[in-house]
């Protein structure tokens, strides 16, 4: 029958028609090839996302988040330093407010080193996504600190064929919430197309999200302004600054 023109639904059929076109390589993927899988796979699926809903837009493969600029090392299982410039996999930006929402990380398809790479991955996402609060907190600080509580910033680990989606948001004046939303494998042949349901159930979760933090950005833009009245002592400033 004929299909909604519905912007999840659009983003359901061009991801399909794209695992279809992946389907017909004529070899598998190459163990040690990172970036073949990344780019074929992964990168087609976040920009249909993004294309079809019209709320996010992206960056791709090495690319510096301007709200953050360093992250910690992990050599042997052991923190060393944090020298080096933290560079993603890809960012995905809010279309109307131009502040980072989602960001990605690929940590490699079955090499000998995507353990460690795995481990060092992680605390570079979990560096990105408290640095990026403190970018949203950076910009509200009149607002109320009970609407702020309730910002959300992502980021998506994938490892090898499997993406992980995490939420961080500020729990308290002294501590920050990080939790693992929602995980899903893409498949890599026709024959495991059923996995399909957890990715758009991961999606669908990430929609609902963006949609409530349009309101509340919109929430956060009248405190700041003071067009909503918030006292001194129940502002994000009070509270964090």
């Amino acid at each position: 029958g004929t299909v909604p023109d519905l912007p999840f639904l659009n983003f359901v059929k061009f991801t399909i028609v794209d695992f279809l076109l992946n389907c017909m390589r004529t070899h598998v993927y190459n163990q040690n090839d990172e970036r073949t899988v990344y780019c074929e796979i992964f990168i087609p699926i976040f920009k249909a996302f993004g294309n079809t809903t019209k709320k996010l837009k992206y960056v791709w493969c090495e690319k510096k988040a301007k709200d953050s600029d360093y992250v910690w090392l992990v050599t042997n299982n052991f923190v060393k330093d944090k020298g080096s410039l933290k560079l993603l996999d890809g960012i995905g930006k809010l279309v109307d407010k131009e502040l980072n929402y989602l960001l990605i990380e690929s940590s490699g398809f079955n090499n000998s080193s995507i353990l460690s790479h795995s481990l060092n991955d992680t605390l570079k996402n979990m560096k990105s996504g408290s640095d990026n609060l403190k970018c949203f907190i950076s910009k509200y600080k009149k607002a109320s600190f009970s609407t702020m509580k309730k910002v959300r910033v992502y980021t998506c680990h994938i490892i090898r064929n499997k993406m992980t989606l995490v939420r961080y948001k500020i729990k308290s004046a002294s501590q920050w919430q990080v939790v693992e939303c929602r995980s899903a494998s893409v498949p890599l042949s026709f024959s495991g197309i059923i996995q399909y349901t957890k990715v758009f159930e991961l999606f669908a979760f990430l929609l609902s999200d963006m949609a409530e933090q349009d309101r509340l950005f919109h929430q956060l833009d009248m405190e700041s302004l003071e067009l909503v009245k918030v006292p001194q002592d129940e502002t994000v400033a009070h509270f964090l600054m």
